[in-house]
């Protein structure tokens, strides 16, 4: 691929913020956008439909289930050869289930672990790396941009109890994330989180898909910051 593309990779694409946030880097200036999900049959349709986004964009999808942590390394190999450079990579995979408090069972919060954190550490072990070398491969580092953006949510600050298992989650995922910043950022990398603080849905003023995806390229344009909130 040229030096003048501009690849976004998206773990958890799908209806939402997911796919929104992938037709709104393809409307303003990037090229690639590689899309990750479980679902086949809704990649392939998330995949034409964010190809009509935009002319010049080229879109690959990849089945992957972020739970299965032994499968990741497989999937991003095909990552490594689909875009030999990255510049920003949006990990927005998460499980919403309701349940009484004392009711969720082990196995549900093991999963959730898994999916929001475990996955989150092997993909940016394999990120962060190449992230830096974006950086640092780029005539003009503050043009380049390279990101690790993460969606969260209020949760890690006000719990909710019927969402036990995704509150856990979360508060386990920005600690990493701010660590990940503390670490790094100093590196050439604007790592950040987004909270998005409660339901997102078409009908909301602000926390709609179509405007967190807005919020979430402005912030990764500003090119600093740790978190942005979404609220509504």
């Amino acid at each position: 691929m040229s030096s003048s593309t501009r690849t976004i990779v998206i773990f958890g694409a799908g209806p939402g913020i997911g796919n929104h946030v992938a037709s709104e880097f393809a409307s303003n200036s990037f090229n690639h956008v590689i899309l990750l999900a479980r679902n086949e049959s809704r990649l392939r349709e998330d995949k034409a439909a964010i190809a009509n986004a935009s002319s010049n964009v080229k879109v690959d999808a990849l089945r992957l289930d972020l739970s299965d942590i032994a499968s990741i390394p497989a999937v991003l190999k095909k990552i490594d050869e689909l875009a030999p450079e990255l510049d920003v990579v949006f990990f927005n995979a998460a499980r919403i289930k309701a349940s009484g408090v004392l009711e969720v069972s082990v196995e549900e919060i093991d999963e959730d672990f898994k999916t929001t954190n475990l996955a989150l550490y092997v993909i940016s072990q394999w990120a962060i790396p190449r992230l830096q070398a974006r950086a640092k491969s780029s005539s003009s580092p503050k043009s380049a941009k390279p990101a690790l953006l993460v969606t969260n949510s209020h949760l890690p600050w006000d719990p909710v109890p019927q969402l036990l298992s995704l509150s856990l989650v979360k508060a386990s995922q920005a600690n990493m994330v701010q660590s990940f910043s503390r670490a790094f950022s100093d590196s050439g990398i604007h790592i950040g989180l987004i909270h998005v603080e409660g339901v997102v849905a078409p009908e909301n003023k602000n926390r709609n898909p179509k405007n967190i995806a807005r919020k979430i390229r402005e912030f990764y344009e500003s090119g600093e910051g740790l978190t942005v909130h979404i609220k509504e």
